[in-house]
This record gives structure tokens, C-alpha cells and sequence, in this order.
């Protein structure tokens, strides 16, 4: 209804003050006839009762009322007489001898039904542009509520996005901070075994030197005890020599269990880190260069002990038979000693080799423990962002489709409005032709009334006028709102484009890590390029305020960490060549 009062206000004010007048003529005629019907009967007065009534009867009442305008008309030869409510119609009487005086023509009774009528279309008039008024305002206050209610429900939707998109970010800030910590134990995990291994080698390292030096120091007291006693027999010097010999066997045996659990412990060092192995491999070197000097020390202490017991072999030939037996028994319980301590020694080889390898597994085990968590970690990432996905999706789909049905439903209603407005003018025409004929019959019996006529269409043309400047009024109170609307939409679009550089800005301050020297309210102006809705394609940063390169490579750092941006909360906001300005808190 609004649609059509603002396409065709003019004959929608003609065509209800047409229907008035109408009413009100029908409304004046049925109340003096059956007025004066009650007035004869005394009766009294009672209320006219109103009756709906439909356009082809509207029509037929109209042509009965023509009929009594036409009657109360009547020629000058038939003037009616006039009656008071208290009198009753004299009867006929033949004429007289006496010329009777014809009475004057009620043209007073016409005035009066002529001001009534005026007065009765004046009211319904003004009744008629009250309602009007209200239904105009009823109109647009239901229209303000539906704008208030959309923007409502539009803000709900962004508080409902917004508050998604926060609980994703902190499940993924979550599941970073989970990662960093298991990276950081499975580091401290390493360090330690490092440190234990670093440890274990020391403390080889420091039993190797201590039995160096226990032989060592035997090997001075065995010196010395040859060189206090006065001669030492031929069978002691063989004895010696071979008790040096075993040692030596002992002593290469032993250098190679050590090159071999060298190259085991390399092979995994080798695997773990290449510095390490290296690290170890110079440790190694030195160590053997070490144990091959303090062996070419011992044969040349041995060559010279050797030498001398070759001097003294002469001297103590007497002395090595009274010797003999005591150094058969000395070398029993030497020999007994060192095969006790190659059993101590063989005994702790086996549980070193069943730590290392009880530890190895243990490592093996924690390592694919953290592979597994890592994977598991990564497919619920995944399954989530696939969840979240579907989720937009799904929203996106939910809002085209609400959008289908809003056009659909606009359309329907424009239909409708369409159709009603075309039936509308069709009845218009239908009366307006109607009106035409019954003017052009009438024509030939009005030309006496030519001068009413002519101010009846003066007072048209000045009522007209008067609808004009009141559509004019409604035209210019309708640009108004317009205007207003717009005012109104461009205040609420900026608003949600301050909404999503906010957002975005708050984004990039969290991803944001300032550089070393950088003061705070440093700040730079970011070009973003984005892909609807809010892919980052290529990102500029000038006008740094503050920190020169090194600044711009640390914003242009957090801003493509951000990708990619919170969504637009509308696609009118969406910019494809975004400008903001990021300051350093």
C-alpha cells in the first residue's frame, strides 16, 4: 500500500475522496428521507445505521440519488408545497375563481444540502488524510523495527563469528604451546642423555687413568724392588717377561673392547649429531694417541729394563736360585689376582653393555611415543580445521540461501503489489469512464449549471494544487528519509570496516614481535592484497615511523603470520586493496 501511495499519490487521493464523496452524498439523501419518514410518522430520530456495500451498488445508490436531485428540481409549473412535521398534505381541490399564488422555489432546502454535503466531504476528507497519516506512520515505524531487528540479528551473527574465530585461535595458540613444550622436554630429554653419555665416558676416561696409573705404579715398584735387590735370576727375568707379555695381551685386548664399544658409541653419536660424532672421534684420537705414546713409553722403559736385567743376569745367578721359589709363588698369586680382576673387569663389560642397550631401547621407545603424539596431534589439528571449514561452509550456504528466499520473498510481495496496483487502475479507469459517461449524459441538462461548474473545477484546481504541494511535501519527506537511510548505512559500513582493521590489527599485534631497540608507538602503514573473503596475497609496509627495515620486515613478519585474516563481517566491507596502520603498543 505504501509502494503504491508513493507511485501514484495523486489518484490514490482522488480515488479515496472520490469513494467519500460518494458515501457522504448517499449518507445526506438516506438521512433526509428517512428522516422526513420518521418526522411524519413521529417517530423521533434515530441513528443512521451504516451498510457496507460493494462498487456495483455503490453505483446503483449513485443513480437513485441522481434521480432524487433530479425530483427535488422540479419546473416552475410544479412547485412543491411546503410542509411542516406537524401538517399533513392538504387534499385536492377543484379550482376556484380565485388565482392561487404559486410559491416560491425551495431553493434553501438545496443550499443546505449542498453546504451538508460540503461539510460531510470536508470531514471525511480530513478523516480520510488522518488515517492515511497513520497508516503512513504505522508504516514506517514497522519498517525502523525491521531495519532495528536485521542489524540485530546481523550483529548477533558477527558476535557469534567473532566469538568462533577467537575459540579457534586459542585451540590453536593451545596446540602450539603444546607442541613447543613437547619439543622443548624431547630437547631437555636429549641434553640429559647427552650429559649422561658425556658423564659415562668421563668417568671410563677416569677408570682407565686409574688403572694406568695402578700399573704404572707397579710398574715403579717392580722397578724399584729389581733395583734393591742384589740379582735377579734368569727365571725371574723369563718370569717377567712373560707376565709383561700377558699384560700386553691384556692391555691390546682390552684397547680393543674399547674400540669396539668406541665404535658403537660413535655409531650413535653419528646418528644423534654430526657435531657430536666429531667431538667424539677427536676424543678418541686423542685418547689414542695418548694410550700409543704411554705404549711406546712402556716398551722403551721395557727394552732398558730389559738391558739392565741382562747386566745383572750374570750377577745374580746365584741369587735367582734362592729366589726361585719365592718368586714361583709370588707369580701364582699374581697370576690369581690379575684372572680375578679380567673377571671383575669382563662382569662390569656385560652390565655396561646391558645399560647402553636397556637405555637405547628406552630411547627408541620415547622417540616413537613423541612420533606418535605428534601425529595424533597433527590429524586432530587437521580434522579440526576440516570441522571448521564445513562450519563456514555450512554458514555460508545458510546466509545465500536466506538471502534467496528474502529476494524471492521481495519479489513475491512486488508481484503482488503490482497486481493489486494494475486492479487498482483498472477500477480507477472503470470509474473514471463510468464518471465520463455519466458527465456527458448529464451534459445536455446541466448547461444552466455551467457558472457551479466553473467554480466547482476552480475549487478542483485549488484542491488539486494544494495535493500537489502536499505530494511534493511527501516526496521531499521521502528523499529525506532516504537520504537519511544512506547517512545511516555509510555510518554502519564504516563502522564495520573500523571493525575488521580493528580486528586484523589485533591479530597482527599478538603475531607481532618487536625487534631489539624498537621504542614503543613505533608504527608503519600496511598495503594488504587480499582474495575475497580475506586471503593475503602480497603485503607492503612503508612510512615507518620508528626501527627503519628492520621494523617493516618485523610487521611484514606478523602480517603474514596472521594469514589468513578474520572474515569481513559483511562482503560490502570487503577491500581488496586494504590500507591500516600498525603501532607498536
Amino acid at each position: 500500500m505504501i509502494d503504491l501511495l508513493r507511485r501514484y499519490p495523486l489518484g490514490m487521493v482522488l480515488s479515496v475522496l472520490g469513494h467519500a464523496g460518494i458515501a457522504a452524498l448517499l449518507f445526506v439523501v438516506l438521512e433526509q428521507e428517512y428522516g422526513d419518514d420518521r418526522q411524519q410518522d413521529g417517530s423521533g430520530t434515530e441513528p443512521v445505521q451504516a451498510v457496507l456495500l460493494n462498487s456495483l451498488e455503490v453505483s446503483e445508490e449513485v443513480a437513485k440519488l441522481e434521480a432524487l436531485l433530479n425530483e427535488a428540481v422540479l419546473p416552475d409549473n410544479q412547485p412543491p408545497a411546503l410542509q411542516t412535521p406537524e401538517e399533513k398534505p392538504p387534499e385536492e381541490k377543484p379550482p376556484e375563481n380565485d388565482v392561487a399564488t404559486p410559491p416560491e422555489p425551495p431553493e434553501d432546502d438545496s443550499q443546505q444540502r449542498e453546504r451538508l454535503l460540503q461539510a460531510e466531504q470536508e470531514r471525511i476528507r480530513q478523516a480520510e488524510e488522518k488515517r492515511l497519516a497513520e497508516q503512513l506512520l504505522q508504516a514506517e515505524q514497522e519498517a525502523e523495527r525491521k531495519r532495528q531487528e536485521e542489524e540485530l540479528r546481523q550483529e548477533t551473527l558477527r558476535a557469534e563469528e567473532e566469538k568462533r574465530k577467537l575459540e579457534a585461535e586459542a585451540e590453536r595458540l593451545r596446540v602450539e604451546a603444546e607442541q613447543q613444550r613437547l619439543a622443548e622436554e624431547q630437547a631437555a630429554e636429549q641434553k640429559r642423555q647427552e650429559e649422561a653419555e658425556q658423564k659415562r665416558l668421563a668417568e671410563e676416561a677416569e677408570q682407565q687413568r686409574l688403572a694406568e696409573a695402578e700399573q704404572k705404579r707397579l710398574a715403579e715398584e717392580e722397578q724399584k724392588r729389581l733395583a734393591e735387590e742384589a740379582a735377579i735370576k734368569l727365571r725371574e727375568e723369563e718370569a717377567e717377561q712373560q707376565r709383561l707379555q700377558e699384560l700386553e695381551r691384556e692391555r691390546l685386548a682390552e684397547e680393543a673392547e674399547l674400540k669396539r664399544l668406541e665404535e658403537v658409541e660413535e655409531k650413535r653419536l653419528a646418528e644423534e649429531a654430526e657435531a657430536q660424532r666429531l667431538a667424539e672421534e677427536a676424543e678418541q684420537k686423542r685418547l689414542a694417541e695418548e694410550l700409543e705414546k704411554k705404549r711406546l713409553e712402556e716398551e722403551a722403559e721395557q727394552k732398558r729394563l730389559a738391558e739392565e736385567m741382562e747386566r745383572k743376569r750374570l750377577e745374580q745367578e746365584a741369587e735367582q736360585k734362592r729366589l726361585a721359589e719365592e718368586l714361583e709363588k709370588k707369580r701364582l698369586e699374581e697370576e690369581a689376582e690379575q684372572q680375578r680382576l679380567a673377571e671383575e673387569l669382563e662382569k662390569k663389560r656385560l652390565e655396561e653393555e646391558a645399560e647402553q642397550k636397556r637405555l637405547a631401547e628406552e630411547l627408541e621407545r620415547k622417540r616413537q611415543e613423541e612420533e606418535a603424539e605428534q601425529q595424533r596431534l597433527a590429524e586432530e589439528a587437521e580434522k579440526k580445521r576440516l570441522e571448521e571449514e564445513a562450519e563456514q561452509k555450512r554458514i555460508a550456504e545458510e546466509i545465500e540461501r536466506k538471502r534467496v528466499e528474502e529476494e524471492a520473498e521481495k519479489k513475491r510481495l512486488a508481484e503482488e503489489a503490482e497486481q493489486k496496483r494494475i486492479a487498482e487502475e483498472l477500477e480507477r479507469k472503470r470509474l473514471e469512464e463510468e464518471a465520463e459517461q455519466k458527465r456527458l449524459a448529464e451534459e445536455a441538462e446541466r448547461e444552466r449549471e455551467i457558472a457551479e461548474q466553473k467554480r466547482i473545477a476552480e475549487e478542483a484546481a485549488i484542491k488539486a494544487e494544494a495535493d500537489r504541494q502536499r505530494q511534493e511535501g511527501i516526496k521531499a519527506a521521502a528523499a529525506a528519509e532516504a537520504k537519511a537511510k544512506r547517512a545511516r548505512l555509510l555510518r554502519k559500513k564504516k563502522q564495520l570496516e573500523q571493525q575488521w582493521v580493528d580486528s586484523i590489527r589485533r591479530a597482527v599485534t599478538r603475531k607481532f614481535r618487536a625487534p631489539a631497540g624498537v621504542r614503543s608507538g613505533t608504527g608503519c602503514v600496511v598495503y594488504a592484497t587480499l582474495v575475497y573473503p580475506n586471503e593475503v596475497v602480497d603485503v607492503q609496509v612503508t612510512r615507518c615511523s620508528g626501527g627503519g627495515a628492520i621494523m617493516a620486515r618485523a610487521v611484514e613478519k606478523a602480517v603474514l603470520s596472521t594469514r589468513p585474516f578474520p572474515a569481513p563481517p559483511h562482503k560490502a566491507v570487503f577491500q581488496r586493496r586494504l590500507e591500516f596502520t600498525f603501532e607498536l603498543p
